[in-house]
């Protein structure tokens, strides 16, 4: 009978030479970030599951580590570190300026994905910057996270720039309720997809989004009363007519005719097939200008990151539950290696009534380790 113990799924150990790998990559860029004045804090790996399930509205709760502790606590092993520094930075300053800084930090994270090449723990290094100014400091934070990358030797990456607040804006410009927007959003990869229309279309009619009897949806609630008179009464239970009538209307508001539902992938394609060549030119973008999305490139571009390395992708929205404007990729060799976002809206989520703008990266330590040291 084998009674050895074995190394849980999904979790690996590390050998001296990725250790030293790893070790190495950490430093270099705590070295960078410290040395650019910003403040480096160390946070608990394990903190109130609630902090974590206001930053995500719920969204990750099914991917966190949570369980209640020996003191009854309902507690989580951190998924990442924003969270953990907006409680930090909010719950020991006192006064409101002390808030604005930067704060970088490094340490394990631990995400559950059902995945079979997925690593539920993960090394990180990474920052935050506090802000007082509503624009001009993305630019700064996004060539920090690169600066990072340089400081290991890592030249040949490329940036996905993607802005949330943009494509949310341009779907309102349809005409589209909150319901179809926040749909749309929620799925915007699909768009990359080769038959994205199709696929989309059955998302929508699965979610009831779809119109699907013209007559019914034009009449009055008196009409409704009247046509469905005996149904309505045999199905009440503890609600009003009204009360029934109420809750179909408005699930009639959140719904779309097909062929509007169509006309608004097409035009939401054309915005999400925009290049950093045609970003200029294109309609669909100057009809909902961004002069801070247009300074954010043109930055890039002028503190020597190469054009062929930055590429616009609007489908990029990470986790819609906080980020609500640029949103950014690191790639290396093909691999995600980090990237982040703005989330101004993160502080009063947690609890904090803050007038502040907030914008971070976190490069994953753990996956550029494993891909250099496959090439030594």
């Amino acid at each position: 009978m084998n009674n050895k113990i074995k190394i849980l799924k999904n979790f690996k150990d590390i050998d001296p030479s990725a250790l030293k790998i790893r070790r190495q990559i950490e430093i270099n860029s705590l070295n960078y970030l410290v040395g650019s004045d910003y403040i480096n804090l160390d946070t608990p790996i394990i903190e109130s599951a609630d902090l974590f399930f206001r930053k995500s509205l719920g969204s990750t709760s099914g991917n966190t580590y949570t369980f209640v502790d020996p003191l009854n606590q309902q507690v989580s092993l951190r998924p990442d570190f924003t969270a953990s520094v907006m409680r930090y930075v909010f719950s020991n300053f006192e006064n409101k300026k002390d808030y604005i800084g930067k704060y970088c930090y490094s340490g394990p994270v631990f995400k559950f994905e059902n995945s079979q090449e997925s690593c539920h723990q993960a090394f990180q290094v990474g920052a935050e910057y506090i802000s007082k100014d509503k624009e001009g400091y993305e630019s700064k934070v996004i060539l920090d996270s690169i600066e990072c990358l340089k400081k290991n030797n890592i030249n040949k990456f490329k940036i996905n720039l993607g802005n949330v607040g943009i494509v949310r804006k341009f779907l309102y410009s349809l005409s589209l309720n909150s319901s179809l927007v926040e749909f749309f959003l929620t799925n915007l990869k699909l768009l990359n997809f080769e038959k994205y229309e199709e696929i989309l279309l059955s998302k929508a009619k699965f979610q009831n989004l779809i119109k699907s009897n013209e007559k019914i949806n034009k009449l009055s609630r008196k009409d409704i009363k009247i046509k469905f008179k005996s149904q309505l009464e045999s199905s009440l239970g503890l609600r009003s007519t009204d009360d029934i009538v109420t809750r179909y209307f408005s699930k009639l508001s959140n719904q779309i005719s097909e062929p509007k539902f169509i006309d608004s992938i097409n035009k939401l394609k054309q915005l999400i097939d925009i290049n950093l060549d045609s970003i200029k030119s294109d309609s669909n973008y100057n009809n909902l200008k961004s002069e801070s999305f247009d300074n954010l490139i043109n930055e890039l571009l002028n503190q020597g990151i190469s054009k062929e390395n930055i590429r616009i992708d609007f489908s990029l929205t990470r986790n819609l539950a906080y980020y609500n404007g640029v949103v950014f990729d690191l790639i290396y060799k093909e691999k995600l290696i980090g990237g982040g976002g703005r989330y101004d809206d993160l502080p009063s989520m947690l609890g904090y009534k803050e007038d502040i703008y907030c914008f971070g990266f976190a490069i994953d330590i753990s996956k550029l380790t494993d891909i250099l040291n496959k090439n030594e």
